[in-house]
């Protein structure tokens, strides 16, 4: 590849890399329940390995866990339908509601830009065509997400061959090699389990924190909205500016503009909390990869593979950065990945800590 010229080698290496993007693309519908189930995997491997621990057989071991998963999103999937229900049952009070916020939004932007009614009717509209086309790109990603049948039953196969996996691994690789291959196994199934379960953790204290600030400020359905916002959380970073975007609209349109204010001053609040404090001391401990990086990577793979990709991106990247820390060649990779050569800018508990004296600084 070193004797043809620095053009022809970057050609080629962007030609791969178009093919490879199209390639996910076309199989969508193929590779992201595998790739969710094998994040799913990784999830449970604690518990399943715990159980096995304690001598119970690993098929019984792989159904009771599963199950248990199951059995907790179920709860989460209840909670949000019964937390629905008053909201639903009081439907036609929104509609007019939200008909007699829009039509005193239109006048005092008819007051304020000069523009006649019929102006701002025509942007609204057109406004709310934009919303039909995200409803159809949201239709798009349910029917990807119809093929979820198959999680539990690829959750249950990997956790079952996961011997066999780490085996075929081992006789791939040269025998010099072996040992760095079953340190990066071994880190990967210590680490991505570790930040699956923070995100869960974070998402249930931001539950908290956002339905607290909502019933503090006023807002209607503050436990509804508090879960919406925080389940929009699975995303890192662009989770909080979603979820809250969410609540503002509905906010707008069923209360009153200054409540949806409100709700915008709470976000940044949140937003704080979450990227310094919550998310660096509870998950980014663990994967430790740089927003940059992050922030890239959720819009990258928004656009191969929707909010699936978006979901699963991080732990992915957890496991290519764990990859480059352990081969030679691609360190350097690793070091820009992550958060190193950052920590004096970093707010931590430790650097609070140290702030106001309360840690001594370490030689």
């Amino acid at each position: 590849m070193q004797q043809y010229p620095l053009l022809v080698r970057s050609t080629i290496r962007l030609a791969f890399l178009f093919l490879l993007v199209a390639a996910l693309i076309l199989t969508r519908t193929l590779l992201v329940p595998l790739f969710l189930s094998v994040m799913l995997a990784y999830l449970l491997l604690p518990y399943a390995s715990w159980l096995e621990k304690k001598n119970v057989n690993r098929i019984l071991t792989n159904f009771i866990v599963i199950l248990g998963f199951m059995a907790f999103v179920g709860c989460i999937v209840y909670a949000l339908i019964a937390l629905s229900a008053a909201f639903t049952e009081n439907l036609s009070e929104i509609k007019e509601q939200v008909e007699s916020n829009v039509r005193a939004i239109r006048d005092s932007l008819a007051a304020f830009t000069g523009l006649s009614n019929e102006s701002i009717e025509s942007w609204i509209e057109s406004i709310g065509q934009t919303g039909e086309y995200v409803a159809q790109a949201f239709t798009a990603t349910t029917n990807t997400v119809l093929s979820i049948g198959l999680l539990p039953v690829y959750t249950f196969l990997l956790l079952f061959y996961r011997d066999k996996f780490r085996d075929f691994i081992s006789m791939l690789i040269p025998s010099e090699q072996e040992k760095v291959a079953q340190d990066i196994i071994d880190q990967a199934s210590e680490v991505v389990p570790k930040y699956l379960k923070g995100l869960v953790i974070v998402c249930f204290i931001l539950f908290g924190l956002n339905s607290l600030g909502f019933y503090l400020i006023g807002v209607k359905y503050a436990l509804l909205f508090g879960l919406i916002a925080a389940l929009f959380n699975l995303i890192p970073y662009l989770g909080t500016i979603l979820g809250y975007g969410v609540v503002m609209i509905i906010v707008l349109g069923t209360q009153s503009p200054t409540l949806a204010f409100a709700v915008l001053i709470q976000f940044f609040i949140v937003q704080f909390l979450e990227n310094n404090i919550l998310t660096p001391n509870i998950t980014g401990s663990y994967v430790e990869i740089n927003p940059l990086v992050i922030i890239f990577s959720l819009i990258a793979s928004s656009m191969i593979w929707g909010l699936p990709g978006m979901l699963i991106i991080i732990p992915y990247l957890g496991l290519f950065k764990i990859i480059c820390e352990n081969v030679e060649s691609l360190k350097p990779v690793g070091f820009l990945l992550g958060t190193r050569g950052t920590e004096r800018h970093s707010i931590t508990i430790k650097s609070l800590q140290r702030r106001f004296g309360w840690l001594e600084d370490e030689d």
